[in-house]
């Protein structure tokens, strides 16, 4: 390599390095020219440097975000009318959906301040993922950063954190939620919780067997399953007169990502100026936190109680709250604040996953007969225990097309901790990067007729091979939700129990929205449930 070469590569690396530190950028922070001047010469540099290594090879620079095409916006707020146009309101989904259509599987696009890359092709979501750190950094929203330091909160949870700390309350939590022996214990208790869920729907329906507000039914479950397993209390959500405070949890919860969603842009214009929107994000945080703080103190007094008594001893089955007091080195704080988001993280998640799982069995009779047939001869009748789960294929495979269909959470994203290539373009570090699950999964070339519920397509018996990275609904790595294998066995356990007992029909169709989740508009899901 020549005097002249080394001194132009370190010149342009020299001044990339310049430009890119005098741009100050958080997470979510524009994409300035200077700051793309800076890539484009270290993307220069790179090529430089292959060309050099062996040219014979290699004759292609790499390119720059610049380089990508996507929707042009307005000066400011960027695309940020379109999704808010009254048409595509609480429609993110489908939005990126067109938008990945018209300018491929890879776009750049300006949100209000930010610039964001949007991917849909599991090869570039493969490659991304692979590259990841230690600290894969997903942006929390920064609705919720604002009201830890309006509040004045010093940590936050597995849900909200980010890098070391994240990493320690993920390690603390994970060990125990993710554990295949740990989930079965819990087994159990989600069966005990299943039974008062279908006698809460034999008590709710009409002559039609129709339930009026199921959303608002599931979403009762799925925290009674919360409770059952964090703090191993029953809170009485499925009686007939629920007591007021968990009413306002389980609303808090759902205003709480609504608002999140809608304060996605601008937050900060938000706070400053009180608007609703930022009023009610408070407000909903406040009571989640009140109210949880109220039932963890409960549960730590009963538990000290326990042990005084030597009643504890005879627990078998260990809940995540005790668990995050005995077996690791958090601080209460800590432990609160995390009890607090698995609390929270399980309702609107599991409920809307059981929600359209059981829709689409009512809308698909013919796989709704298949799942009898296998629940029917693996349980013969019985409660479902984890050894039975084992053995149900079809069950795991209408979860997965349900998941498919419907991801709970649609778009899942990741902020860049360096420039880094990805498809052959140098992406710049702290660039939000988002990956469209929901698009990837109504693509045809990775799932032929994809409006059509199909559970078969994830059988192993199946023709059709799947890319793995083309629909992950729980995300991947060390960022997978640390929920997973209990929301799966709540979602099984109930599934089963409401197999056994009804058949399901529907005469209507569900419309979606966005609330950082995909939830039925107008939280309706017509579905009857008839007696076997």
């Amino acid at each position: 390599m020549s005097e002249r070469t080394v001194q132009r590569l370190f010149s342009r690396s020299f001044a990339a390095k310049k430009l890119l530190q005098n741009q100050k950028r958080n997470c979510f922070t524009d994409v300035s020219q200077k700051s793309m001047s800076g890539v484009r010469l270290i993307a220069e540099a790179v090529a430089d440097r292959t060309d050099i290594a062996d040219i014979s090879q290699s004759d292609t620079k790499l390119k720059t975000i610049d380089d990508l095409p996507g929707p042009r916006g307005y000066p400011v707020v960027g695309t940020a009318p379109e999704y808010f146009r009254k048409a595509n309101r609480g429609q993110m989904h489908e939005v990126q959906r067109r938008f990945h259509r018209k300018y491929g599987s890879m776009f750049k696009e300006k949100l209000g301040p930010v610039t964001n890359v949007s991917i849909a092709d599991p090869d570039i979501v493969e490659e991304l993922v692979r590259k990841e750190g230690k600290y894969p950094l997903r942006p929390p929203y920064e609705s919720w950063v604002l009201y830890r330091k309006f509040r004045n909160q010093k940590y936050a949870g597995v849900m909200s954190s980010v890098g070391p700390e994240w990493h320690k309350m993920r390690q603390s939590t994970a060990k125990h939620t993710l554990r295949p022996k740990t989930v079965a214990e819990y087994t159990g208790i989600l069966n005990g919780v299943s039974d008062l869920f279908v006698n809460r729907l034999r008590f709710l329906r009409n002559n039609e067997g129709s339930v009026a507000q199921l959303s608002s039914e599931l979403s009762k479950w799925a925290l009674e399953c919360g409770t059952g397993i964090i703090l191993e209390k029953n809170v009485g959500c499925l009686e007939n007169e629920i007591e007021p405070r968990i009413a306002d949890f389980i609303e808090a919860v759902g205003n709480m990502f609504l608002t999140g969603h809608e304060l996605m842009v601008f937050p900060e214009v938000h706070k400053k100026l009180n608007t609703k929107p930022w009023r009610v994000h408070v407000q909903a945080w406040d009571t989640i936190f009140s109210v949880a703080t109220e039932l963890i103190e409960n549960r730590i007094t009963e538990i000290q109680n326990s042990l005084q008594s030597g009643e504890l001893e005879k627990e078998t089955t260990t809940g995540v709250l005790r668990h995050l007091i005995s077996h690791t080195k958090l601080n209460i704080d800590e432990i609160y604040v995390n009890a607090t988001e698995l609390l929270l993280g399980g309702v609107d998640t599991s409920s809307n996953a059981l929600g359209f799982a059981m829709y689409l069995l009512a809308k698909n009779p013919n796989a709704q007969e298949r799942l009898h047939q296998e629940v029917d001869t693996v349980c013969n009748g019985n409660p479902c225990t984890s050894e039975n789960l084992q053995n149900m294929p079809y069950l795991k495979a209408v979860l997965k097309e349900s998941l498919r269909m419907y991801p709970i959470i649609p778009i899942n994203a990741r902020v860049m901790q360096e420039d880094t290539v990805l498809n052959g373009h140098v992406i710049p570090k702290n660039t939000c990067v988002l990956l469209n699950g929901y698009t990837m999964g109504y693509n045809e070339k990775y799932f032929p007729e994809p409006e059509q519920f199909r559970p078969e397509r994830w059988l192993r018996s199946s023709e059709n091979e799947r890319h793995p990275f083309a629909m992950l609904p729980f995300g991947f790595g060390s960022r997978m939700c640390a929920g997973r294998r209990i929301a799966e066995q709540q979602i099984f356990t109930t599934l089963i129990k409401t197999i056994q007992s009804f058949w399901m029909e529907s005469d209507g169709d569900v419309e979606t929205t966005v609330r950082t989740v995909i939830t039925p508009k107008h939280r309706e899901i017509p579905i009857q449930f008839i007696d076997r």
